[in-house]
């Protein structure tokens, strides 16, 4: 009689299992048949089982059994409060996505920890938004403040309900929602999208004692950052460096004399005509006093007069050869497949503070070759290589073409084109505060490439470490990439269910039915 109690009884938990899988599968005619066979067996357990029942709750082995879970809810309850404890004393977050998504860039974490005065942050959000946009924007910005705030307590954070506090809305001069606005040393900082870049941007500039300017050589077909040409404009290149706080303008030399005082560093990007004679005068003149210069010179072998010749003649002044070649890459692991062995894809970086964080690989299009000549710089300074063509090709694999404008009809000419190492990116850095950046190619930067190779970070970080902004030198912020799954279908979704609910439990539940059988 006991054992046909305790058998109805297993029967009764399994219907009533599979009754539960139902309901949560939405499947009536199922569930009224399991609920149904399983209460009839539950009472047929309880009829027959009632003395064995409570045979088990008496015995020694349920004792044992209760021993065990006090002890097992006493250390849940010790987890619960060591959780609480970590939550309330050390707010720390611990970012575990592939992506990093939710963790500030190196430049964001640099600027951060060197902050030594407040920043007042206010973002005017709605506390109770309106629409299913309004609520994204609300949490990105709370989750992304939240980040700055753990980094350094010297941002304070404040959020504004721009429906509610009207007075402050105008006040600040508010005009959209979702603005955040910036305050330190009495300026203000307004950004009207929630993104990390422009947020460390408006926190440099509230907080730098003095505005850094880049001006830009124009007057001789440099490319410029007006120009949105996919390969020949800079116009991402300028509003990169405005979200870093820089100042961009165009500077003329031929209707100035001579570089501002207020450059902190001079960028030349490709000149297709010549510079006249005080045009190179300024240039010197400025790097005589402690100048910062960017120099970008595209291969012109095919040129009658070479117009960059003057700015050649200049750097080398200070220990840097420009070749008059363009590099080769016959080896198609090492060539940008759109550009052909003309566009070498760099990946070998050398080991210099510029270089530090790249990562991404660097795409040059018909670029120089560079060499070191320190011995015949006028004053005594340190040069250092950048970046270079792979030690994993040949001779006859990679050089410095000097006749041949065809890549298909050049071949290696010993004496006369360019043998390795071929070296397309290097820096001078003097005592005197002089530092300058050599490359052999201007198009790695331009608007198409900015973002879509490592091309933007080498630039951007050779910026920095111009205008001593070394603490800038970093990876860019994460842009999250699309990692969704295939949808899956109406029958893969119930055959998921009821292996999750039904099958799989019920199979454990079975198992454990035979072993007691078998044991008792």
């Amino acid at each position: 009689m006991q054992k046909n109690g305790m058998l109805f009884g297993f029967i009764a938990l399994i219907l009533l299992c599979g009754a539960f899988a139902s309901y949560l599968l939405r499947s009536k005619i199922i569930l009224a048949f399991f609920l149904l066979f399983g209460c009839v067996s539950l009472g047929m357990f309880l009829v027959f089982g009632f003395q064995s029942i409570v045979g088990i709750l008496s015995s020694r082995q349920a004792k044992y059994s209760a021993n065990v879970a006090a002890s097992v809810l006493a250390l849940c309850g010790i987890a619960v409060i060591i959780n609480l404890l970590v939550v309330t004393k050390f707010d720390k977050a611990v970012d575990l996505t592939t992506d990093k998504w939710y963790t500030l860039s190196g430049q964001t974490l640099g600027i951060l920890q060197k902050l030594d005065q407040e920043v007042k942050v206010s973002a005017f959000f709605s506390s109770n938004p309106q629409s299913e946009t309004e609520k994204r924007q609300y949490d990105q910005a709370k989750d992304l403040l939240a980040m700055y705030h753990r980094q350094s307590s010297k941002v304070k954070i404040e959020f504004v309900d721009s429906y509610v506090q009207v007075k402050k809305v105008e006040e600040y001069g508010i005009r959209a929602h979702g603005t955040t606005v910036f305050e330190a040393n009495g300026k203000k900082e307004r950004v009207t999208v929630i993104d990390e870049q422009k947020f460390t941007s408006a926190i440099l500039k509230v907080t730098r004692a003095e505005e850094k300017k880049v001006y830009f050589l124009i007057g001789h077909g440099e490319k410029s950052t007006d120009n949105f040409d996919p390969m020949k404009g800079y116009h991402r290149v300028g509003d990169a460096l405005e979200n870093q706080g820089y100042l961009v303008e165009n500077l003329s030399l031929s209707t100035q004399k001579k570089v501002p005082k207020d450059c902190t560093a001079l960028v030349i990007a490709a000149p297709k005509s010549a510079f006249i004679g005080h045009e190179v005068n300024a240039v010197r003149r400025y790097l005589n006093h402690g100048g910062k210069l960017l120099l970008m010179l595209d291969p012109m072998i095919e040129a009658e007069t070479n117009p960059n010749q003057p700015l050649i003649d200049l750097i080398a002044s200070w220990g840097v050869q420009i070749n008059n070649d363009y590099v080769l890459v016959l080896d198609p692991r090492f060539f940008y497949v759109l550009g052909g062995p003309s566009a070498p894809v760099v990946m070998d970086f050398e080991f210099h503070p510029i270089m530090r964080f790249q990562e991404l690989p660097i795409i040059f299009q018909d670029v120089r070759s560079l060499t070191l000549q320190p011995k015949n710089a006028i004053k005594n300074v340190k040069i250092s290589a950048l970046t270079k063509i792979s030690d994993q090709i040949s001779v006859e694999g990679s050089w410095g073409e000097t006749k041949q404008k065809n890549w298909q009809l050049a071949k290696y000419n010993v004496g006369e084109d360019t043998s390795p190492p071929l070296l397309m990116a290097v820096a001078v850095e003097e005592e005197d505060g002089v530092r300058i950046v050599v490359i052999g190619d201007s198009d790695f930067t331009s608007n198409l490439f900015l973002s879509s190779t490592g091309g933007g970070d080498f630039f951007l970080n050779s910026v920095n470490w111009l205008t001593l902004e070394e603490d800038l030198i970093s990876i860019s912020p994460i842009d999250p990439r699309s990692h969704s799954l295939r949808k899956m279908t109406a029958n893969e979704v119930i055959f998921v269910q009821l292996m999750s609910i039904f099958l799989i439990p019920t199979f454990v539940f079975l198992t454990g039915v035979i072993v007691w059988w078998r044991r008792r």
